[in-house]
């Protein structure tokens, strides 16, 4: 198994030059990375263990510990994301939530719907994009399942000369469910998103990105050291996007420890690679996340998270 997600780790790395985009599909908010540390990964976020895990798999707030997040990303000069999140247990329920909004510029050529590359370029159309979700889960014989309702939403100015397909707001409302259960002393993770129906304004519609992520994660114990692995495939449309990573942790007294986190997967659109890298510090119940996502041109997406547990 370890030398499968190394393959397929090798097998995204090396894809860019045949890579192809994703289907259209909207609003940009449910395209984004919703976790640093999955982003550093390849974006293998189903199985994730923090609070964020909200935005991959609802089902993963079952044993996540109670604590809060909040997240800074900046794309360019123009565009910054901010993102906040927090979990809690009461009773057999697990609870989480999730907001996230981008605000950034769009281009008067920009196509409707908007790639994440849109957010790595300069234009002058103040946009915006936001997701808020709300997740529970709960175990049922020996499973983790959950289930999130959410909002997303693009809102885009009148004015810069846009085509008129991309100007005023296009949100809808949708649902998510997951499952997750140990497998091969590693977790497995399946979750199907976006479910609902597209709206948009003056009679435009956007298809949604409703998809499936099915994924295995996996640690181990190296002498010192704690090595993670990370596998996630997204289906969306009769796209397929596989993507892996992997964590090395060291902690020198209890408490603390430090994380070198490195993923690939096949990008959505035409202008992101697919290397990612990124890293965290924790300091008892302080941790700091770091993602440094690359797209073409030397522009870069550098991702902060400070969670208090």
């Amino acid at each position: 198994m370890r030398s499968l997600t190394f393959a397929g780790l090798l097998a995204c790395a090396v894809a860019a030059p045949g890579r192809g985009q994703a289907p259209d599909a909207g609003p940009l908010s449910l395209l984004l990375p919703g976790s640093t540390r999955a982003a550093a990964l390849g974006n293998a976020g189903v199985t994730g263990r923090d609070d964020d895990v909200v935005f991959y798999n609802p089902a993963q707030l079952v044993g996540v510990r109670g604590g809060f997040s909040v997240t800074l990303a900046r794309y360019s000069s123009r565009s910054t994301l901010g993102e906040v999140t927090s979990s809690f247990t009461g009773g057999p329920l697990s609870l989480g939530w999730g907001v996230q909004v981008v605000d950034y510029t769009a281009a008067p050529t920009e196509p409707y719907p908007f790639a994440q590359e849109v957010l790595t370029r300069k234009g002058i159309a103040a946009a915006q994009t936001m997701l808020g979700v709300l997740g529970a889960a709960m175990t049922y014989k020996g499973f983790k399942i959950g289930a999130a309702a959410k909002y997303a939403e693009d809102r885009v100015e009148s004015g810069g000369n846009l085509t008129s397909q991309a100007r005023g707001a296009h949100g809808s409302v949708l649902a998510d469910a997951g499952v997750s259960h140990p497998l091969w002393q590693g977790v497995a993770g399946l979750s199907v998103q976006n479910f609902g129906r597209p709206s948009g304004v003056t009679g435009n519609r956007t298809g949604l990105p409703t998809q499936m992520l099915l994924g295995w994660t996996r640690g181990f114990q190296v002498g010192e050291f704690d090595l993670g692995l990370s596998t996630q495939v997204t289906a969306r449309n009769g796209y397929v996007s596989p993507g892996a990573g992997a964590e090395l942790g060291y902690s020198w007294i209890e408490g603390y420890n430090v994380v070198a986190r490195l993923g690939a997967r096949q990008p959505e659109s035409g202008s992101e690679h697919p290397v990612a890298i990124g890293g965290s510090f924790s300091a008892d119940r302080f941790q700091l996340d770091y993602a440094l996502q690359f797209f073409d041109g030397g522009r870069n997406a550098h991702r902060f998270t400070i969670r208090w547990r």
